[in-house]
């Protein structure tokens, strides 16, 4: 232990008395260690920290499946949730729910909130218990009850005072009277970011109400639920899947009209959730631990040329009595207090950026509020940098003391032969910069060409100076499907007559922001449809407005018109992939669709529009008139104006208060912002790789120069030697930079092999573009040899004012 001590007290004093030395080393180890930590506290509150429920590795998402309509998770129906409740032995629970949103009514104002509608079994199976008051019960479920309500702790805090007197009041949801019976804990916020088609939509829940209805009598053919279960002790997720397998079967059997070709499949709740971005954590992880690599390769080459230059002073020490062991300890001492100094500075930067990655990071990563500096983001902070204390003064300590200590002192410490041992050393040190590098550059490089492909793919619309917000009908007051059609014309066509609007239309679920459902249909007069032909189709509910506001062009026929009502003949509008799929040869206007048991009459063929997501192809889609298929009170209005659409939207809030003062607008966006949030998972990987990257080529480019400049100081004398006889200032240039391109060409080839290999990891994020995109390679293997050449100009260009007679006489 005095050892140790000692050797602690000598390299704190080492560092002090160089602390140019010691600022450059840290500064490299903070970026390192800071960046590694920072993105490693997102991932820790993603990926890693289990879900606030008792033993959550054990719930799972139980979906239904039918893969002859490429329908891979499909949400349940009722009457099948109940028969899998009453018939499987798997499970030691299973509930239900329906996420959705709410109005609560609070002193004079509706409150825009999100919660679920669920079944009583949800939170005994959660293991999570109300603070204040009870949970549902099965008495609670069902027609004809008095309807009960759960707050969470975060309402009942802003909106209540954290009374509890609150249980057993009433309050008005929806505009319907519900009994307070509890308050969640603070943090419950269930349910979780299910990912559905791909979409995570992570939500603050604060409303939780039982099912209101009997969930035998359901329409089996109507899939509208959730399902989750937990898994009984000693049962595996594949015996359970097996046995559920059994029991859709049967059902199969029973009712083959709604049934007929569908199963099931559990997803554990885990990955459903946080499933959509793990890929990505990891790779930005991983990509941030080769910056780290980097930084340690710097300083193990500061490491490595600081002991070289006291060679000498380890040769008198041992002399002196000191063993190998004791000198390899000293180096590791050294480096170690170096890492701890960069882990705690880099432990601040982390901090700081742990604010900026989330602000950067897309909002739709589920729980990315939960990151924060804790005890794992500590330990992880502790435990990498001593690991790279380890890496990074390891090799150096073995190096510069496996010299003959006994030579070295009689020779003054100048042995040819150890100082060729340290050159190849910094040498394959600098070739693994250079390589990991170039990983990280293609890397960013292949990302940054999908962004752009991305960012300028067809869409089907319009979005410069297009406005969208949300509008729900009261219930109360609009309680007839007539009155909602009624009301909804009527604001339309006020909204078209407003000064600078060009067009304004409504439609249930807009592009890029919500998923829309799926239908089966039928073409009229068709005998036998091919069996191995997918009839699901998209299908959106829209006013007459709609098409023109949204800018999707008209490719044959006509948009939707007022007249296109309840009694008017029923129509249909197409989109470009279902024309081109099932109308190859004959004209699709006048041929009627069976949709949801009607026969439309196809009026129109449309663009295709990119509904989900803008890395999908479009899918085959039909609109309906909303005017003939009122499916829903609330719609978005999209309204398209001369100037740019924030501008407008004071004057559209008037217009809607006009037409009715209580009418709630919420989710007010510009499409422009709806296009960029659906991009912002690849704009974040993009820049967070290119940061990366940058960080890197300047490490990088560093590396190189100090290699290059430390072989010229070395070879001072023989370059006098050359300059005497005869050498040129061009021969002695093209000496030095040669030594630093033939590092860097190698560094490349490797860095080439290895991208080749990795590059793989980003098929996932990638669009329009191949993890072996020849010009990307190219392109960053020309950019890291000019980066490589401009490092060693420098040194190269001092190597050639070397005096001859004063290089002579260098020692």
């Amino acid at each position: 232990m005095r050892n140790l001590w000692q050797d602690i007290r000598h390299a704190v004093r080492l560092l002090r008395n160089n602390p140019g030395f010691t600022l450059v080393a840290v500064l490299a180890l903070s970026l390192g260690i800071g960046a590694t930590s920072a993105i490693f506290s997102v991932v820790n509150a993603v990926l890693l920290r289990p879900f606030p429920y008792e033993d959550s590795d054990r719930l799972v998402v139980v979906w239904e499946r039918n893969l002859n309509y490429g329908l891979p998770f499909m949400v349940a129906s009722a009457p099948n949730y109940v028969d899998w409740r009453e018939q499987n032995q798997v499970f030691a629970g299973l509930g239900a729910f329906q996420t959705r949103g709410y109005f609560l009514e609070h002193d004079g104002e509706a409150l825009r909130l999100y919660g679920a509608r669920m079944t009583s079994s949800v939170f005994s199976m959660l293991g999570v218990a109300p603070l204040v008051g009870r949970a549902f019960n099965a008495g609670d479920e069902g027609a004809g009850v008095e309807p009960v309500a759960l707050l969470s702790h975060r309402i009942w805090r802003a909106r209540y005072g954290g009374d509890p007197g609150v249980i057993g009041q009433t309050i008005v949801i929806d505009e319907r009277s519900y009994t307070v019976v509890g308050v969640m804990p603070p943090g419950f916020n269930f349910p979780p970011p299910i990912v559905e088609g791909g979409i995570a939509k992570p939500r603050t829940n604060d409303l939780w109400v039982p099912f209101e209805s009997d969930l035998a009598l359901g329409n089996r053919g109507a899939r509208n639920l959730t399902v989750l279960a937990r898994l009984a002790n000693g049962v595996g997720a594949g015996r359970a899947e097996a046995e559920m397998n059994a029991i859709a079967g049967r059902l199969e059997r029973e009712y083959p009209e709604t049934n007929a070709g569908w199963d099931v499949t559990l997803v554990p709740l885990d990955e459903q959730v946080v499933g959509g971005v793990k890929s990505q954590l990891l790779i930005l992880l991983g990509a941030v631990g080769f910056v780290l690599l980097i930084a340690c390769v710097n300083v193990a080459n500061l490491l490595l040329a600081r002991g070289t230059a006291r060679r000498r002073e380890f040769a008198v020490r041992a002399a002196l009595g000191a063993g190998r062991a004791r000198l390899v300890r000293q180096l590791l001492t050294e480096g170690l207090m170096l890492a701890l100094m960069g882990g705690a500075f880099g432990l601040l930067l982390a901090t700081l950026g742990m604010e900026t990655l989330v602000r950067l990071a897309p909002q739709n990563v589920p729980r990315l509020d939960q990151t924060g500096l804790d005890l794992p983001v500590i330990a992880f902070t502790l435990s990498v940098s001593i690991l790279t204390g380890a890496l990074f003064a390891l090799a150096p300590a073995f190096g510069v003391t496996s010299a003959n200590m006994g030579q070295q002192l009689r020779e003054g410490g100048r042995s040819q032969a150890e100082g060729r041992a340290a050159a190849r050393l910094r040498s394959v040190l600098v070739v693994s910069e250079i390589a990991l590098s170039l990983v990280l550059l293609v890397g960013a490089g292949l990302l940054f060409q999908s962004f752009l492909r991305l960012r300028y793919v067809p869409v089907g619309f319009e979005a410069e100076n297009a406005l969208t917000m949300r509008l729900t009908l009261s219930r109360a007051k609009y309680p007839e499907d007539a009155e909602r059609v009624a009301a909804y014309a009527e604001l339309e066509r006020r909204l078209n007559g407003v000064a600078g609007v060009q067009a304004a239309g409504f439609i249930y679920d807009i592009p890029l922001a919500s998923d829309r459902g799926g239908t089966s249909f039928d073409i009229e007069g068709e005998l036998t449809p091919p069996s191995d032909e997918s009839r699901i189709v998209n299908i959106s509910s829209v006013t007459p407005g709609y098409f023109q506001a949204m800018g999707v062009p008209l490719l044959q026929g006509r948009y939707f018109l007022e007249a296109d009502n309840v009694p008017a003949e029923k129509v249909i509008i197409i989109n470009r992939s279902l024309a081109r799929r099932f109308f190859s040869v004959d004209e699709p206007l006048g041929t009627r669709l069976v949709v949801h048991g009607d026969a439309r009459r196809i009026v129109g063929v449309v663009e295709d529009v990119r509904h989900n997501t803008l890395r999908d192809d479009p899918n085959p889609s039909v609109y309906l008139p909303y005017y003939q298929y009122t499916n829903s009170r609330s719609l978005s209005l999209i309204a398209r104006s001369e100037i740019p659409a924030e501008a407008m939207l004071a004057t559209l809030r008037e217009e809607i208060r006009e037409f009715d003062a209580g009418l709630p607008v919420y989710e007010v966006k510009t499409m422009q912002q709806v296009m960029g949030e659906s991009m912002a998972r690849m704009r974040f990987s993009t820049l967070m790789l290119a940061v990366f990257s940058g960080v890197a080529l300047l490490l990088a480019a560093v590396g190189i120069y100090g290699v290059i400049s430390y072989s010229v100081s070395r070879r001072t004398q023989e370059t006098g030697i050359r300059m005497a006889l005869g050498a040129r200032s061009a021969d002695i240039l093209t000496l030095v930079v040669g030594q630093g391109l033939r590092l860097a060409s190698i560094g490349v080839v490797v860095g080439l092999a290895a991208s080749f290999a990795l590059a793989r990891t980003l098929s996932g994020l990638l669009y329009g573009v191949s993890a072996s995109d020849a010009l990307t390679f190219v392109a960053v293997a020309l950019l890291l040899m000019g980066i490589a050449m401009l490092a060693c100009y420098v040194p190269a260009r001092r190597a050639t004012r070397v005096d001859p007679m004063v290089a002579l006489r260098y020692e």
